[in-house]
This record gives C-alpha cells, structure tokens and sequence, in this order.
C-alpha cells in the first residue's frame, strides 16, 4: 500500500465492528484510518466534511436495514466505494449487497487482514484510474460544501424521509417472511412496497 493511510468510514453493529477492528490490528501500522458513524445522518455528515475513500457497511445491522443503505449511500454517491461485511449464515446476502450498489463484499465470519487489504488494493486499483476520485472527494459531487448552510435544512429533511424510506422497506421485507396463504396480507405489502418505490423515485428526482 501507499504511505498515505487509507481513509474507511465505517457504519454497522458490534460484532463486524469487532471483527473489523482485530483486522485492523493486524494490518501493517498506519495504513487504515479508520472512524465509525453512529447512524446514517452520522455518515452522510462524516462524508461531507472530510476526504473518505471508501465506507465499510454491515449489512446484517439493524435487521438488514444496513443492505437497504447501501442502496442509500450509492444513489448519493455513485463513485464512492462501499465495501459490504455480510453474514455467510444468511442465502444470497452478498448477490444482494451487490445488486444494490455494493463494491466489495466481504464474510464477516472469515474478515481478516488479508482479506480487507485486499478488498482496499482492489478499491485503490480502481481509484488509480480517476484522480479526482480520491483527491475530491465523491461527497462534493452531491454536497458543495459553500451552499451547505443554504442547504442544510433540505438535506436534513431528505435524510429523514430517506431513512423512514429504509425503515418500511426493511420491515415490509421481513412482513413478507410471515405472510403465507393470505392475499390480503400480500396485496398489502405489495402496496406498501409500490408506494415506498414511488416515494424513492420522487426523492431522488426532486435532489
């Protein structure tokens, strides 16, 4: 790796935390620079003030709300590199992180530092190409850090919906789980999906 540290921001629950973190320990000294969000508004505030090179999502956390992030984060930052932590424990988890905007994807249960600076060799390989990736970063693509103030009442308010967006979808999907042999039930998730599409879609037009 270069001399300058990697830059990872970081946002998901304790156990990948834990496990990222004895990673990190056992990477060469100074390499990774690492800091992590509380929250999704956290992240998106973190992004913003500073140069990331690329986000370390759990997208176990929270009931799987993390894999509905990712989506979040990638329609907020189609260049940024986002390396999802998955659980081997759950089908298809990872094809699904990377149908919804994941670059990387990484088993939580087998995540060393082999297999991090790898994902990051990989992640800088792709940066190389476009300078401007790393040296501005994918943030100032969405955020212009002079209108910030002017703005950041609106992007408080979007975060919010964003985030209310995840919660719906996030819970439809595990309301779907349960609902068997009811086509009331099913036609109604099948509304609350639709409509939480739409209001998606809205979003991303009126940005």
């Amino acid at each position: 790796m270069s001399n300058s540290p990697f830059h990872l921001l970081y946002l998901g629950e304790d156990l990948a935390w834990s496990k990222l973190s004895q990673a990190l320990a056992a990477a060469p000294r100074g390499s990774i620079k690492i800091h992590r969000a509380q929250s999704l508004n956290e992240l998106f505030l973190v992004l913003a003030g500073g140069r990331w090179q690329a986000v370390a999502l759990d997208v176990v956390a929270w009931n799987f709300q993390g894999l509905h992030y990712v989506d979040k984060i990638r329609s907020e930052y189609p260049s940024l590199p986002i390396l999802a932590l998955y659980s081997s424990a759950v089908n298809d988890l990872a094809s699904k992180a990377t149908n919804v905007g994941a670059s990387y994807t990484m088993a939580i249960e087998s995540l060393d530092s082999d297999t991090l600076l790898s994902a990051i060799l990989a992640t800088l390989a792709d940066l190389h190409p476009h300078p401007h990736a790393r040296k501005d970063s994918p943030v100032l693509v969405t955020f212009n850090l002079s209108d910030q103030a002017h703005n950041s009442r609106t992007q408080a308010i979007s975060h919010a919906l964003n985030n209310l967006l995840c919660v719906i979808t996030a819970n439809a999907d595990l309301l779907a789980e349960h609902v068997t042999g009811s086509s009331n039930g099913e036609h109604s998730l099948t509304e609350i999906k639709k409509a939480a599409k739409s209001a998606s879609d809205l979003m991303r037009q009126l940005k």
